[in-house]
């Protein structure tokens, strides 16, 4: 039988993550030390398993799946809950957001032309992207696959999303035409590019956006003359 473990608050920033994982772990009646000798691979070990569903922190995509595959569901809807839990919506701000007469998170949308940090081109990213209907991961990367528009590797993505790192440029721009921007509004998207990656200095450490305002304080190493040189190679 499952070992029993506290009850995830609801304030945790992760809760609807840690719920569901928890509630196929229940329904599954395994064991963390069952589960990893069912998914045997290295990066996946009780502990490991443990901390997943522990709604504080956000594990990573491989866990997720295989937490999910060894209790028997969907690895397709695990990706998809860890996405939405990526971008902001799963989070307990989020969920406060939501309530009848909460403002909309981060209030009104920046103008493009107003976009000069990387904070503001990843609040914009993602408002595009909830513009465009939230497409997951793999749709978008699809769709530039479909659409010739150049690679969008999911778990680059999910990083940039996340706040873990600067786009590209080419990145971004693929990004945008995935989620509808047509052609005469790229050159917009390629000068907030640009803005954003030069206004960190040699030493400045840009934070991500807090909680799209959804997303945790999650740090890049990227500015100036490095920063392009990086997100060049993304």
């Amino acid at each position: 039988m499952a070992r029993r473990k506290k009850a995830v608050p609801p304030a945790a920033p992760h809760y609807e993550l840690a719920h569901w994982l928890r509630a196929l772990r229940a329904e599954s009646g395994l064991t963390y030390r069952q589960m990893a000798d069912r998914i045997a691979r290295s990066g996946c070990s009780p502990a490991t398993l443990s901390r997943a569903d522990s709604g504080s922190a956000l594990p990573r995509l491989g866990v997720v799946e295989a937490y999910a595959a060894a209790c028997g569901a969907s690895v397709r809807e695990a990706r998809q809950r860890w996405e939405r839990a990526a971008s902001g919506t799963g989070t307990a701000a989020a969920r406060a957001e939501r309530r009848p007469g909460a403002a909309p998170a981060g209030g009104r949308a920046r103008r493009l032309e107003l976009v000069y940090e990387p904070a503001h081109l990843l609040e914009a990213m993602h408002r595009l992207r909830l513009a465009a209907g939230q497409p997951s991961l793999r749709e978008l990367q699809e769709r530039a696959r479909t659409g010739g528009f150049g690679a969008l590797p999911r778990s680059t993505l999910a990083d940039v999303l996340a706040g873990l790192r600067m786009p590209s440029e080419p990145l971004l721009v693929t990004y945008v035409r995935c989620c509808g921007i047509p052609g005469d509004r790229i050159a917009a998207w390629r000068a907030a590019w640009f803005r954003a990656v030069g206004s960190c200095g040699p030493t400045a450490v840009p934070a991500a956006l807090p909680r799209v305002r959804s997303l945790p304080r999650h740090r890049t190493r990227y500015g100036g003359q490095e920063a392009a040189a990086a997100a060049a190679s993304a």
